[in-house]
C-alpha cells in the first residue's frame, strides 16, 4: 500500500502537481459529505484537505490503498490522515476502529464516494461531474485526529495498512466465503438431529446474520488449505496450536455431537468492529476420523445479536426444551422471564454453550427479575480456551468502583 508521513514544511520535490480543478471538484464532494452537527470548514481549509487528499491518492495502484499521514501545526496542532480506495464496505468503521484502537480520537472524518477516471499509469485524470451507474468510483477520506509522535504514527501506518488489506481481503472473497458456509452446512446436515441443528445455524448466519471475514481448512498434520478472506491476510494464525489439537481430541471423542463448534478466538477483528473473531468448527470426516477442521472466522451482525432467541437457530431449542423441562406457559411471567433472559443475554455466547450451561445462566438471571441481588455465574467455553463470567447487581449498586472492584476480584 501506498504511504506518505511528510511534514508540510518538508519538500522533496516530488509531490505530484495536482490540477487545480480537481481540488475544486472534490472540494465540492467533501462539502456535501459533511453531515449535518459537522463542524463547518471554511473555503481555504476545505481546498487544503482536498488537496493533501488527492496527493496522496494521485498515482493510486488497482487493488492497493494510498495512505497518507502529517503533523501540521497551525492555529492548532493536529494529524491528518488520506486513505484513498475502491469504494467497497467496512471502509469507514473499521479505520475508524484501528484509529481508536491506537488510543486517539476523531476530531473531523469526511467520506465523500467519488466517481473517477484514472489514466493507465494509474494517475488521476478525472473527476466526473456527474454520478453514473457505470462509473469506477473511489472511496476518499479526510480524517483529523490529534497529534502523536513519529513512533506512533509508523505503528499507526502499519495498523492501517493491516485493517485495510483485511478489508479488501473478505470483500473480495465474500462470495467464497459463502459458498464454503453452504458446502459446511450440506456436509453436517445428515448427521442427526445435531447435525441437523448446526446445518441450520450455519445457513442462518450466512443469510446475513454473519459479517463472514475468513475461513480455512487446517489438516491434522498442520498444513492449511483453502485460506480466504483475513485468514490469508492477518489471521493467518486463527488458534494456537494446543487449541487445534483440543479441538481434533473433542471431536474424536464423540462425547459432545454438537456441530459446528462456536467458540471465541482471542485473534481481535480489523473489519467492520474491533472485536474477538467467532468461530465455527466444522470437522472434515475421512472413512470416519476428523482428518481436518473446516474453520469459518467473522462477527455477529448487530440484527442477529438483536434477534428474538425464537428467531436464532438453537436457541430456539434450547428455549423449547427449557419451557418443556420447567412446564413453563408461554404467557406466563415464568414463560416471559425465560424469553427475557435469553433475549438479553449475548446471542453470540449463548449459542456456544452447552444445554445445561444455557439452562444454568438463564434460570439464574429469570429469578432476579422479581427479587434483584447479587448473583455470580461462570461458564467455561468449550476447549477450556476462555471462562465466561455473567454478574447481576441491584440497579442501586451499580457504580464504577464497584465494576472495577468486582473485575478485580475475578481477575485474582
Amino acid at each position: 500500500m501506498g504511504s506518505k508521513q511528510a511534514a508540510p514544511q518538508q519538500t522533496d520535490g516530488q509531490a505530484p502537481a495536482i490540477d487545480s480543478k480537481l481540488v475544486d471538484k472534490l472540494a465540492g464532494r467533501m462539502r456535501d459529505s459533511l453531515l449535518p452537527g459537522d463542524d463547518p470548514m471554511d473555503k481555504d481549509r476545505l481546498h487544503e484537505a482536498a488537496r493533501f487528499v488527492l496527493e496522496a491518492g494521485a498515482a493510486r495502484e488497482m487493488n492497493r490503498s494510498a495512505i497518507a499521514l502529517e503533523s501540521l501545526s497551525e492555529e492548532r496542532r493536529f494529524m491528518r490522515i488520506a486513505i484513498v480506495n475502491d469504494d467497497m464496505p467496512f471502509l469507514v468503521d473499521s479505520t475508524a476502529a484501528a484509529i481508536a484502537a491506537a488510543g486517539l480520537s476523531i476530531d473531523r472524518l469526511v467520506h465523500p464516494v467519488v466517481p473517477v477516471e484514472r489514466a493507465q499509469d494509474r494517475r488521476l485524470e478525472t473527476i466526473l461531474d456527474s454520478d453514473p451507474d457505470d462509473a469506477f468510483y473511489e472511496s476518499m477520506i479526510y480524517i483529523e485526529t490529534s497529534r502523536v509522535d513519529a513512533r506512533q504514527r509508523r505503528e499507526l501506518l502499519a495498523s492501517l495498512k493491516e485493517t485495510l488489506g483485511d478489508v479488501r481481503a473478505a470483500v473480495q472473497d465474500w462470495p467464497k466465503l459463502q459458498a464454503a458456509m453452504r458446502a459446511d452446512a450440506d456436509a453436517i446436515e445428515s448427521e442427526g438431529p445435531e447435525g441437523e441443528q448446526g446445518a441450520e445455524v450455519l445457513r442462518w448466519l450466512n443469510e446475513g446474520m454473519l459479517t463472514q471475514l475468513g475461513h480455512m481448512v487446517r489438516t491434522r498434520g498442520g498444513d492449511v488449505e483453502d485460506a480466504l478472506g483475513i485468514c490469508r491476510k492477518s489471521a493467518a494464525q486463527l488458534l494456537a496450536e494446543a487449541s487445534y489439537d483440543r479441538a481434533f481430541a473433542w471431536f474424536a471423542a464423540g462425547n459432545d455431537p454438537r456441530r459446528p463448534l462456536i467458540i471465541k478466538a482471542n485473534h481481535l477483528s480489523n473489519v467492520h468492529r474491533r472485536v474477538p473473531l467467532d468461530l465455527f468448527i466444522v470437522p472434515v470426516e475421512d472413512n470416519g476420523e476428523t482428518a481436518a477442521l473446516s474453520l469459518h472466522a467473522g462477527v455477529w451482525t448487530s440484527a442477529a445479536l438483536a434477534a428474538p432467541p425464537r428467531n436464532v437457530p438453537r436457541l430456539r431449542r434450547q428455549l423449547d426444551m427449557l419451557r418443556g423441562r420447567h412446564g413453563f406457559d408461554d404467557g406466563g411471567h415464568a414463560g416471559k422471564a425465560l424469553v427475557h433472559a435469553l433475549t438479553t443475554l449475548p446471542h453470540d455466547l449463548l449459542i456456544g454453550f452447552s444445554e445445561s450451561d444455557v439452562e444454568r445462566v438463564a434460570i439464574t438471571m429469570m429469578s432476579l427479575v422479581d427479587r434483584p441481588r447479587p448473583r455470580l455465574a461462570l461458564v467455561e467455553a468449550p476447549l477450556a480456551r476462555h471462562l465466561f463470567a455473567f454478574v447481576w447487581l441491584p440497579r442501586d449498586m451499580v457504580a464504577t468502583q464497584v465494576r472495577l472492584e468486582i473485575q478485580a476480584l475475578l481477575e485474582e
